[in-house]
Parts: C-alpha cells; sequence; structure tokens
C-alpha cells in the first residue's frame, strides 16, 4: 500500500524539473492535500481488502464473509441442567414446569420432567456461565411445600458463541471439503451444528457391517457426552425406531450416536525442588498443568506420552527435575483405545508425587 510520501513524489516527478517543487511551493501545496486525499483512499482499500477475506476479517466481518459460503457463526446456547427437589420431609416432590429458580446471579427454569422429583432446567442466560455452579437454588415464586431445590448435572454444555479462529478454522474446513450424500464430511458438518458437541468421529460401516453409520460423540469439553446429548443427537440424525429418511441420514443408513468413555490416567513421579519452594505449595500446579495436557490431547490423540507429561511438569514453576513417573504403574507410554465401539479420552486420577533432593 502506498503512503503519503510515496504518493506526493509520484506526483512531483510528473512535474517538469523547471518548476519550482520545493516543500512551501505553490505547487508542492498544491499537490501535498491530493496526496493525503488519495492515501486515505489507498488506506480504506486495504482495509475492505482486510474485511472482505476470511483470513483477515474479524468480527461481525468475518461472521457475514463466511455466510456467503453457507457457514453461520454458533451462536451462544444455554445450558440444560438436572434438578432435584425434595418437600419438608425430604421426599422427592413434583414442580410445575416453568418454574424459574436462582443462584449466583443467574436464574433457570424447568422445562422437562425426567421423574418424581428430577427434571430438566435450562439456563436463562446463555454461554458457559450456565455450566459452573452447584448446589442449592432459590425459588423466584412461591411453591407450596418445596424443602430443597438442587442443581446437579450438566445435562447439555452452554456453549460461548463461536470465536473468530473456531469460526475460521471451520468456515476453511467446510469449504475445503466435499459433503454430499452422507459421507464423512456431511456428518461431521450436520453433527457439529447440534448446540452441545465438542467434536465427532465417524465410523463409516464399523465392523464391516453395511449401511451402518457409528457416531461418537464429546461434550464441549472433550469428555463423555450426557445421555440426554446423545439421544437428542440420534433423533436429529435418525431417530430410534422410526423409519429410515425421517433425520437428516440419507435412506439406507442405520446411524448409531454413542460417546467416549473416560480412562483414568494414575501418576507417580519424583520431583526435585528450587529452593524456596514446597511440595504442598506446587502439588495442586502440578495436577492443574497434567489436567491441561490430558484436555488438549483429549479425542484429538490416542496416545498419553510419559515424555509430554514430565516436560509440562519441569515448566511449572519451583521444578528443578523430575524422575521416574509411572502412568499407571508402568513407565511407558499409555495407548488410548479408539475404536467405534470403544472410543477413550483420558481423565486423571491419582497424582503421588514424592519430592527428592
Amino acid at each position: 500500500m502506498k503512503d503519503f510520501d510515496e504518493i506526493l513524489q509520484e506526483m512531483l516527478d510528473m512535474v517538469p524539473d523547471e518548476f519550482d517543487k520545493r516543500e512551501g511551493g505553490i505547487i508542492y501545496c498544491a499537490l501535498a492535500p491530493i496526496a493525503a486525499q488519495i492515501a486515505e483512499l489507498y488506506f480504506y482499500a486495504d482495509n475492505i481488502m482486510d474485511t472482505t477475506m476470511p483470513d483477515t476479517s474479524r468480527g461481525d466481518d468475518l461472521t457475514r464473509v463466511c455466510a456467503t459460503s453457507g457457514v453461520n457463526r454458533y451462536p451462544a446456547t444455554k445450558a440444560v441442567r438436572k434438578g432435584k427437589f425434595t418437600d419438608s420431609q425430604g421426599n422427592n416432590m413434583d414442580i410445575p414446569l416453568d418454574s424459574r429458580f436462582g443462584a449466583e446471579n443467574l436464574t433457570y427454569k424447568v422445562v422437562k420432567y425426567i421423574e418424581p422429583g428430577i427434571y430438566e432446567l435450562e439456563c436463562e442466560e446463555a454461554g458457559k456461565v450456565g455450566n459452573t455452579y452447584f448446589g442449592a437454588i432459590l425459588p423466584i415464586n412461591n411453591i407450596s411445600g418445596l424443602g430443597t431445590a438442587t442443581l446437579m448435572d450438566v445435562l447439555i454444555a452452554g456453549e460461548d458463541e463461536e470465536s473468530d479462529e473456531d469460526l475460521r478454522v471451520r468456515f476453511y474446513k467446510t469449504v475445503n471439503s466435499q459433503p454430499f450424500g452422507g459421507n464423512i464430511a456431511q456428518y461431521e458438518i450436520e453433527i457439529l451444528k447440534i448446540p452441545g458437541i465438542g467434536g465427532v468421529k465417524v465410523f463409516p460401516t464399523p465392523n464391516g457391517q453395511g449401511g451402518k453409520v457409528q457416531c461418537v460423540i464429546v461434550d464441549p469439553q472433550f469428555k463423555p457426552a450426557s445421555q440426554t446429548l446423545v439421544n437428542n443427537v440420534q433423533e436429529i440424525i435418525q431417530p430410534k425406531g422410526k423409519s429410515q429418511g425421517v433425520g437428516l441420514a440419507p435412506i439406507g443408513h442405520d446411524v448409531t450416536i454413542s460417546t467416549v468413555t473416560e480412562f483414568t490416567i494414575n501418576i507417580s513421579t519424583n520431583i526435585a525442588l528450587k529452593q524456596g519452594y514446597t511440595l504442598e505449595g506446587v502439588r495442586n500446579n502440578i495436577r492443574q498443568a497434567v489436567e491441561n495436557y490430558l484436555s488438549s490431547i483429549s479425542f484429538k490423540e490416542n496416545v498419553v506420552r510419559v515424555s509430554r507429561i514430565e516436560s509440562i511438569m519441569l515448566d511449572v514453576e519451583g521444578i528443578a527435575d523430575v524422575t521416574q513417573t509411572l502412568l499407571n504403574g508402568v513407565s511407558g507410554n499409555i495407548t488410548l483405545k479408539n475404536e467405534w465401539d470403544n472410543y477413550q479420552v483420558p481423565a486423571l486420577g491419582n497424582v503421588e508425587i514424592v519430592e527428592v533432593s
């Protein structure tokens, strides 16, 4: 992009040298404002290019760019939680649908009956914030006979609005793939549109069964999806007990939705500390660092590497050395299963740390 000085110099070069072109002269003063305006036009033209290309646009501009190819930004979604309600005697009691409860500056509405005293509640505020609170909730309107109300499991995780980077990655994946006729790309695109889905693996003809399709899903934290979410996805893709062609799956496909299982990783290790640090002072930081590593590979890689765990521990402030690290009592890596009928993701168990000098 040309700047003011470059544009002005080009304009002055076009004026014959017999004329006075020095700064402050009539010709210079006449051309300088024009050069400034042209430089501003260059800036606007460059900005237009940035805001209309998927690799450089941001925010609302990126939303519009992606929408032209049918890739729409995922909006924030509301968390669906399980709630338990009892009377003053501690017995499960039924409450009216649409009853509203509050806690931690959030409100939840009862939306579905599950069983006596157990209901689905939807957070009225969209986003991940609806996933975080567990415990007692208070009725906003009086409910006669109510003793306790407790917010429990996350059935469908709420999600924040899709970030620019996630949208950009999904845009390129969509336009560069060929979703058609029930191929893997089409299943991935359609399932990832469903609120509460963090990822999906598609297994065509599992175990050589023609016409069968197995889709393994995870929640946004790449952990096992709740049965409620599995059922929702199954209903959208191919409702159980209904004829083929009712859901999104093509006629002739027999689709089953399942989720992953967690494989517990127990760790034991010896660490040497730097001067001034204590084992209790670094223990939680070590555990958090390892949990972050396991989360980063969950549903992406199927090998938990002891070398990566030791490297991550060494990055924790206060750690001088890490030795003799065992995973589930073994000195080597752990390979998780990633099969259609048994797909495992890592979950951190016990972390035993011995301080050595």
